[in-house]
């Protein structure tokens, strides 16, 4: 069975196990399986599901029945209904490979995640080569944060079904998370290879290639994605932090401006626009967006840090002092506070206030230290 396909193509595929060899007559259980495999197909999962309670109830021995009650309770939202279903299938055909596989997911959309493996486990006991059973393990794995076991699971299945995007996909994020992020990379594309319209790829393509340097890559990606989705505020950011590497400012403020506009609460997206506005010389609107970004997320150093360097550009050595000691307060060893408060005393004509933040940032082991001493030397 392919990955892609859902519980409810394997509806019948018990009843032909089950039968004699030779032409019979279909019981009243398998007279309903077929009522409610019909019902399935229209679409009609109460009605499917009460023709399957028929056929267990006319046959208790019929795994079929069972199971396939199960697909229509998963399909009804009824969790704890299916599991039952898909148990007494496992009782009664415990060969059976698609009851592990349903009774898997139900119980990892449940967030029983150590039961899912255990589960799904035991199916792969009976069918090391299914793929489908792999994904799911390592999903499950994945939630439990169990990143080595998750990423063998689904290079299993990209091993098995090399078609399914969806497992390159994941154990490109998995990849990203380890840091090994060429190998994260070629994952991602071959996602892309089999899905152009993958968009969680195409995104975290860029994020990747931009881990690694490649900052005109991350640029070029994240515009393909923003072609398709320009609403994105995370897609816009990170273009905006793209051409900020790349050095070029007009084109960041513009990505980061446009992240504030559709999401008015990213306090990162804020702090940027301050830093590209105060780069600049845009100082009023500098300090303004910085802000923004402290009033959303007060406990931002670097917010408090951008607010302090445009208030410093604008003239407001006050507003600036106050900024870079509410960083302190939150990070006391933030060599940008430190620049900034060295260079207000400085501004002020306090040489050996400067010279106190030098020492400081020599301690740190900065190299603000020695930018800051040609500051006050000029």
């Amino acid at each position: 069975m392919s990955v892609r396909k859902t519980a409810t193509l394997a509806l019948l595929a018990l009843i032909a196990l089950s039968g004699d060899a030779g032409p019979v007559l279909a019981s009243p259980a398998e007279k309903y399986i077929e009522h409610g495999a019909l019902a399935v197909e229209e679409g009609n999962y109460e009605k499917a599901a009460a023709a399957f309670r028929l056929a267990a109830k006319a046959d208790p021995e019929s795994a079929a029945a069972f199971y396939n009650l199960g697909v229509a309770y998963q399909k009804l939202g009824m969790p704890h209904q299916a599991e039952e279903s898909y148990l007494e299938a496992i009782r009664l055909k415990p060969d059976y490979i698609g009851s592990y596989l349903n009774l898997g997911t139900v119980m990892n959309e449940q967030g029983r995640y150590e039961e899912a493996i255990g589960i799904l486990e035991r199916g792969l006991a009976l069918d090391p080569r299914n793929a489908a059973l792999y994904y799911n393990l390592g999903n499950a794995l994945e939630k439990l944060g169990d990143d080595a076991r998750a990423l063998e699971s689904f290079q299993k299945v990209n091993e098995l079904a090399p078609e399914f995007p969806d497992a390159w996909h994941r154990s490109g994020v998995i990849l990203g998370r380890m840091k090994r992020y060429e190998e994260a990379i070629r994952h991602y594309r071959k996602a892309l290879e089999l899905d152009l319209n993958l968009d969680s790829s195409l995104f975290n393509l860029g994020a990747a290639l931009g881990s690694t340097g490649d900052w005109e890559g991350q640029a070029q990606t994240t515009e393909k994605l923003l072609e398709r989705r320009p609403d994105l505020a995370l897609g816009w950011y990170n273009l905006g932090v793209a051409r900020w590497r790349l050095g070029q400012i007009p084109e960041a403020t513009v990505a980061f401006r446009r992240a504030t506009e559709l999401d008015s609460g990213y306090a990162y997206a804020w702090n940027n626009l301050s830093q590209c506005l105060t780069k600049t010389g845009e100082y009023v609107d500098a300090v303004v967006a910085a802000r923004k970004a402290v009033e959303l997320e007060p406990g931002l150093v670097a917010a408090w840090n951008s607010l302090g360097l445009a208030a410093t550009g604008a003239g407001d050595l006050g507003a600036a002092e106050d900024a870079y000691t509410k960083a302190l307060k939150l990070l006391p060893d933030s060599p940008e506070a430190h620049f900034g408060l060295g260079l207000i005393s400085a501004l002020r004509g306090n040489r050996q206030g400067a010279l106190d933040r030098i020492e400081i940032l020599e301690k740190l082991q900065s190299p603000l230290a020695e930018q800051l001493r040609k500051q006050i030397s000029r």
